[in-house]
């Protein structure tokens, strides 16, 4: 970091810092889930993974008996398939963007006492 303008980066990508990017609003995409299904493909989908799969059906079931938020919420539902579906993609949703390394954390991923 043997430039000028080294501060000026560090202070920009410290998220705590007064006038970091994420303080600007520049990384408000990491708060928001990318991706997700439309309703009619994940109802199919549902009904297909119901149909197949016991254990899935034992999970789900109880769950719209006893819990009234998500027998009220069709997406809720629609996403508790989706989560459990082949093309669900786990997002670190709020995960910072950079990683901050100090001299003691470099030395010993380096192997350096």
């Amino acid at each position: 970091m043997d430039q000028r303008a080294a501060n000026v980066a560090v202070n920009l990508l410290e998220p705590e810092a007064p006038d970091s990017l994420l303080r600007w609003g520049l990384f408000d995409a990491i708060f928001k889930q990318k991706e997700g299904g439309d309703a009619r493909v994940l109802e199919k989908l549902a009904r297909d993974m119901l149909a197949k799969d016991a254990a899935l059906k034992a999970e789900f079931e109880p769950r719209l008996k006893n819990d009234t938020a998500f027998a009220a919420d069709p997406r809720a539902r629609l996403e508790f398939f989706y989560r459990r579906s082949p093309w669900y993609t786990k997002q670190n949703v709020g995960a910072y963007p950079v990683v901050k390394l100090d001299a003691a954390a470099l030395s010993a991923a380096r192997g350096i006492q």
